[in-house]
């Protein structure tokens, strides 16, 4: 999607005999439900492109994976003082990213898809500067009944180096219960 909120899906690549029109289309909305209007980093997420998307059987157990690598240009709003890409910014772009891959396979195995972040862990390698433009390689890596995951690569494709990883756990949202 564009930041016009038109579709943008001409670029993103689609591989795997698992994709389907609904998730095609489900995933070329994520803007809107992910990253709506004057929400938290809105700038920056709203310029995320989607470039692929791979749903594929994991060779060493036979289970579904989805692998959704995302686009974006690091400007000045990304920044911290040393004119690299902020952390709290790579923790941010982390966190929807991987988001939308685990929530894309669970729509996909008819599971819930509405999850809550547990932990999220997050190694910084390199510093990505102004201008640069970075990959964000999210990779599912379980969904079970408790606690899904996922791992994110933040490359800088324009310097060739890997910036950051981080793994991201989620679980299903609790109920709150009324305290009298």
């Amino acid at each position: 999607m564009s930041t016009t909120g038109k579709p943008s899906s001409t670029r993103t690549v689609w591989k795997g005999d698992m994709v389907t029109p609904e998730m095609q289309a489900d995933l070329g909305n994520f803007r809107e439900i992910v990253i709506p209007d004057g929400s938290f980093a809105h700038s920056a997420g709203s310029r995320l492109e989607m470039t692929e998307v791979e749903v594929y059987k994991r060779e060493r157990d036979g289970k579904a994976q989805l692998r959704v690598t995302y686009e974006l240009l690091v400007t000045p709003d990304m920044l911290n003082h040393t004119k690299t890409l902020h952390g709290g910014c790579s923790v941010y772009l982390i966190d929807v990213c991987s988001s939308v891959a685990l929530a894309a396979l669970a729509v996909l195995q008819g599971k819930p898809s509405q999850a809550v972040s547990q932990t999220l862990i997050t190694t910084f390698h390199a510093p990505a500067p102004v201008g640069a433009k970075i990959e964000i390689v999210n990779t599912t890596i379980s969904l079970g009944g408790r606690v899904a995951s996922a791992i994110t690569e933040i490359w800088d494709a324009t310097n060739r180096r890997l910036c950051v990883t981080g793994i991201h756990n989620k679980m299903a949202p609790s109920t709150p219960t009324a305290r009298l």
